[in-house]
């Protein structure tokens, strides 16, 4: 299983820290808008249900109509091809949100930024996949992954730093600047690697189609309950990156600075440390029965909910960043296990395309195309009767989806050994 020729050590890790820094990049640039909401809002003039579209599903539906093609793109030819050339074109692209005059200006560039982000996801984890062994992969996507986590804390935190300093326009001008220099550090230093090569796949073997990729994945039924757990997780996590910082400021009156300041370690750092943990923990678990890997992050979806929604309600603002830490350290440990196991469960020739469909349907469609969007919504229908408070209760109602999450999480486990081995036939 792990017996393939070997990558020296040294410059597996090296790789997979690009890869940490294109996710943590990737997160970023669409998180900084985020932090942003208050003075874009107030500048523009509009209502938190078309800030909703403009941090969710303007950038969501963008991200799902590039998905697939995206994927297949990187299936067929250099994946690392694929990623540099979208991660030049994101950063340019939120450099660009800086000079906007109007709404429909930063509803164009937040698109632009959707469709190319997408090469972070499926083309990035197929990449990775073939420099890790299946009982290392876990760790490995993890900490792919947490690069989100210390992305969306850089939003929090630099941005914040910077709209006070120099103002919102100028901040994505400066989140835009570093994604350029790294696309061409990982088109000069990254090598393609051989497909399937833990995997006794053949390097010449032709991929499939997308309809037969499409048929094999939906015929198992430990994907589809992976695919609605981590649909209905990842819209408690962008509901919160969407509107975290917004409800602090209203609700406790302070300013974009310090509400940055403190999220980026209560709430992102925790995240990240919880993100890898679950990924280490889950590959030694798993070594014992791969079920881990579903077991864990249910476990801890559900832990996570009561912590957040006293983050969200406590009339202390002091208080309340403190509490967010635990919530905040179990509330993402879903996203590198559940990964993992979408890997596990595709053919070498269609990963790019399982995480797409993955990343599609679970943060495209229902994770940040739903959950920023809908609490918008709900906030602003709630606004009579709670006022400023409105929307820090319509985010402790969303929170309640990790229940949900954990119900499929579970599912997917009683079929993940049999459908595993199905990818053998």
């Amino acid at each position: 299983m792990s017996d393939a020729p070997a990558t020296p050590r040294g410059y597996t890790n090296y790789v997979l820290g690009i890869m940490f820094a294109l996710t943590a990049l990737n997160v970023m640039d669409r998180q900084v808008l985020s932090v942003l909401v208050e003075p874009v809002k107030q500048e523009f003039g509009l209502s938190d249900s078309r800030m909703g579209l403009l941090t969710g599903s303007a950038f969501a539906l963008a991200h799902a109509l590039a998905m697939i093609p995206v994927a297949r793109l990187a299936d067929l030819g250099s994946r690392r091809n694929v990623i540099a050339v979208g991660l030049f074109a994101w950063s340019a692209l939120t450099a660009l949100t800086g000079s906007s005059r109007a709404y429909w200006h930063l509803f164009v560039t937040r698109v632009g930024v959707g469709a190319c982000e997408t090469v972070g996801s499926g083309p990035a984890q197929s990449l990775l996949s073939d420099y890790f062994p299946p009982e290392r992969r876990g760790t490995a996507l993890s900490i792919h992954a947490s690069g989100g986590t210390f992305g969306a804390m850089a939003g929090f935190a630099i941005g914040g730093l910077l709209a006070d300093a120099v103002g919102w326009r100028w901040t994505f001008v400066c989140f835009g600047a570093p994604g350029l220099l790294l696309a061409a550090v990982l088109w000069w230093t990254v090598r393609e690697p051989q497909r399937g090569v833990f995997d006794d796949a053949r390097a010449d073997e032709a991929p499939p189609s997308v309809a037969e990729t499409l048929r094999f994945l939906g015929r198992l039924p430990s994907f589809r309950h992976v695919v609605l757990a981590a649909s209905l997780n990842a819209f408690v996590n962008w509901a919160l990156l969407s509107w975290a910082a917004a409800a602090m400021m209203r609700g406790h009156g302070l300013s974009v600075g310090e509400v940055g300041a403190r999220l980026a370690v209560s709430m992102t750092l925790s995240s990240a440390l919880g993100l890898i943990a679950a990924g280490a923990l889950a590959d030694r678990l798993g070594r014992r029965d791969t079920r881990w890997y579903l077991w864990l992050p249910a476990a801890a979806s559900v832990g996570a909910i009561p912590f957040v929604v006293a983050f969200l309600l406590w009339p202390d603002p002091a208080q309340a960043f403190w509490l967010v830490v635990p919530g905040a350290f179990l509330n993402s440990m879903w996203v590198g296990t559940y990964n993992a196991v979408v890997q596990s469960l595709a053919k070498p020739r269609m990963r790019a395309m399982a995480s797409a469909v993955n990343t599609l349907i679970s943060t495209g469609l229902i994770g940040q195309g739903l959950g920023p969007l809908l609490v918008g919504i709900l906030s602003d229908r709630l606004e009579p009767s709670y006022g400023k408070d409105a929307l820090r209760v319509a985010l402790a109602v969303a929170v309640f989806a990790h229940l949900w999450g954990a119900i499929h999480s579970v599912l997917a486990s009683r079929t993940l050994r049999a459908d595993q081995r199905a990818r053998q036939a």
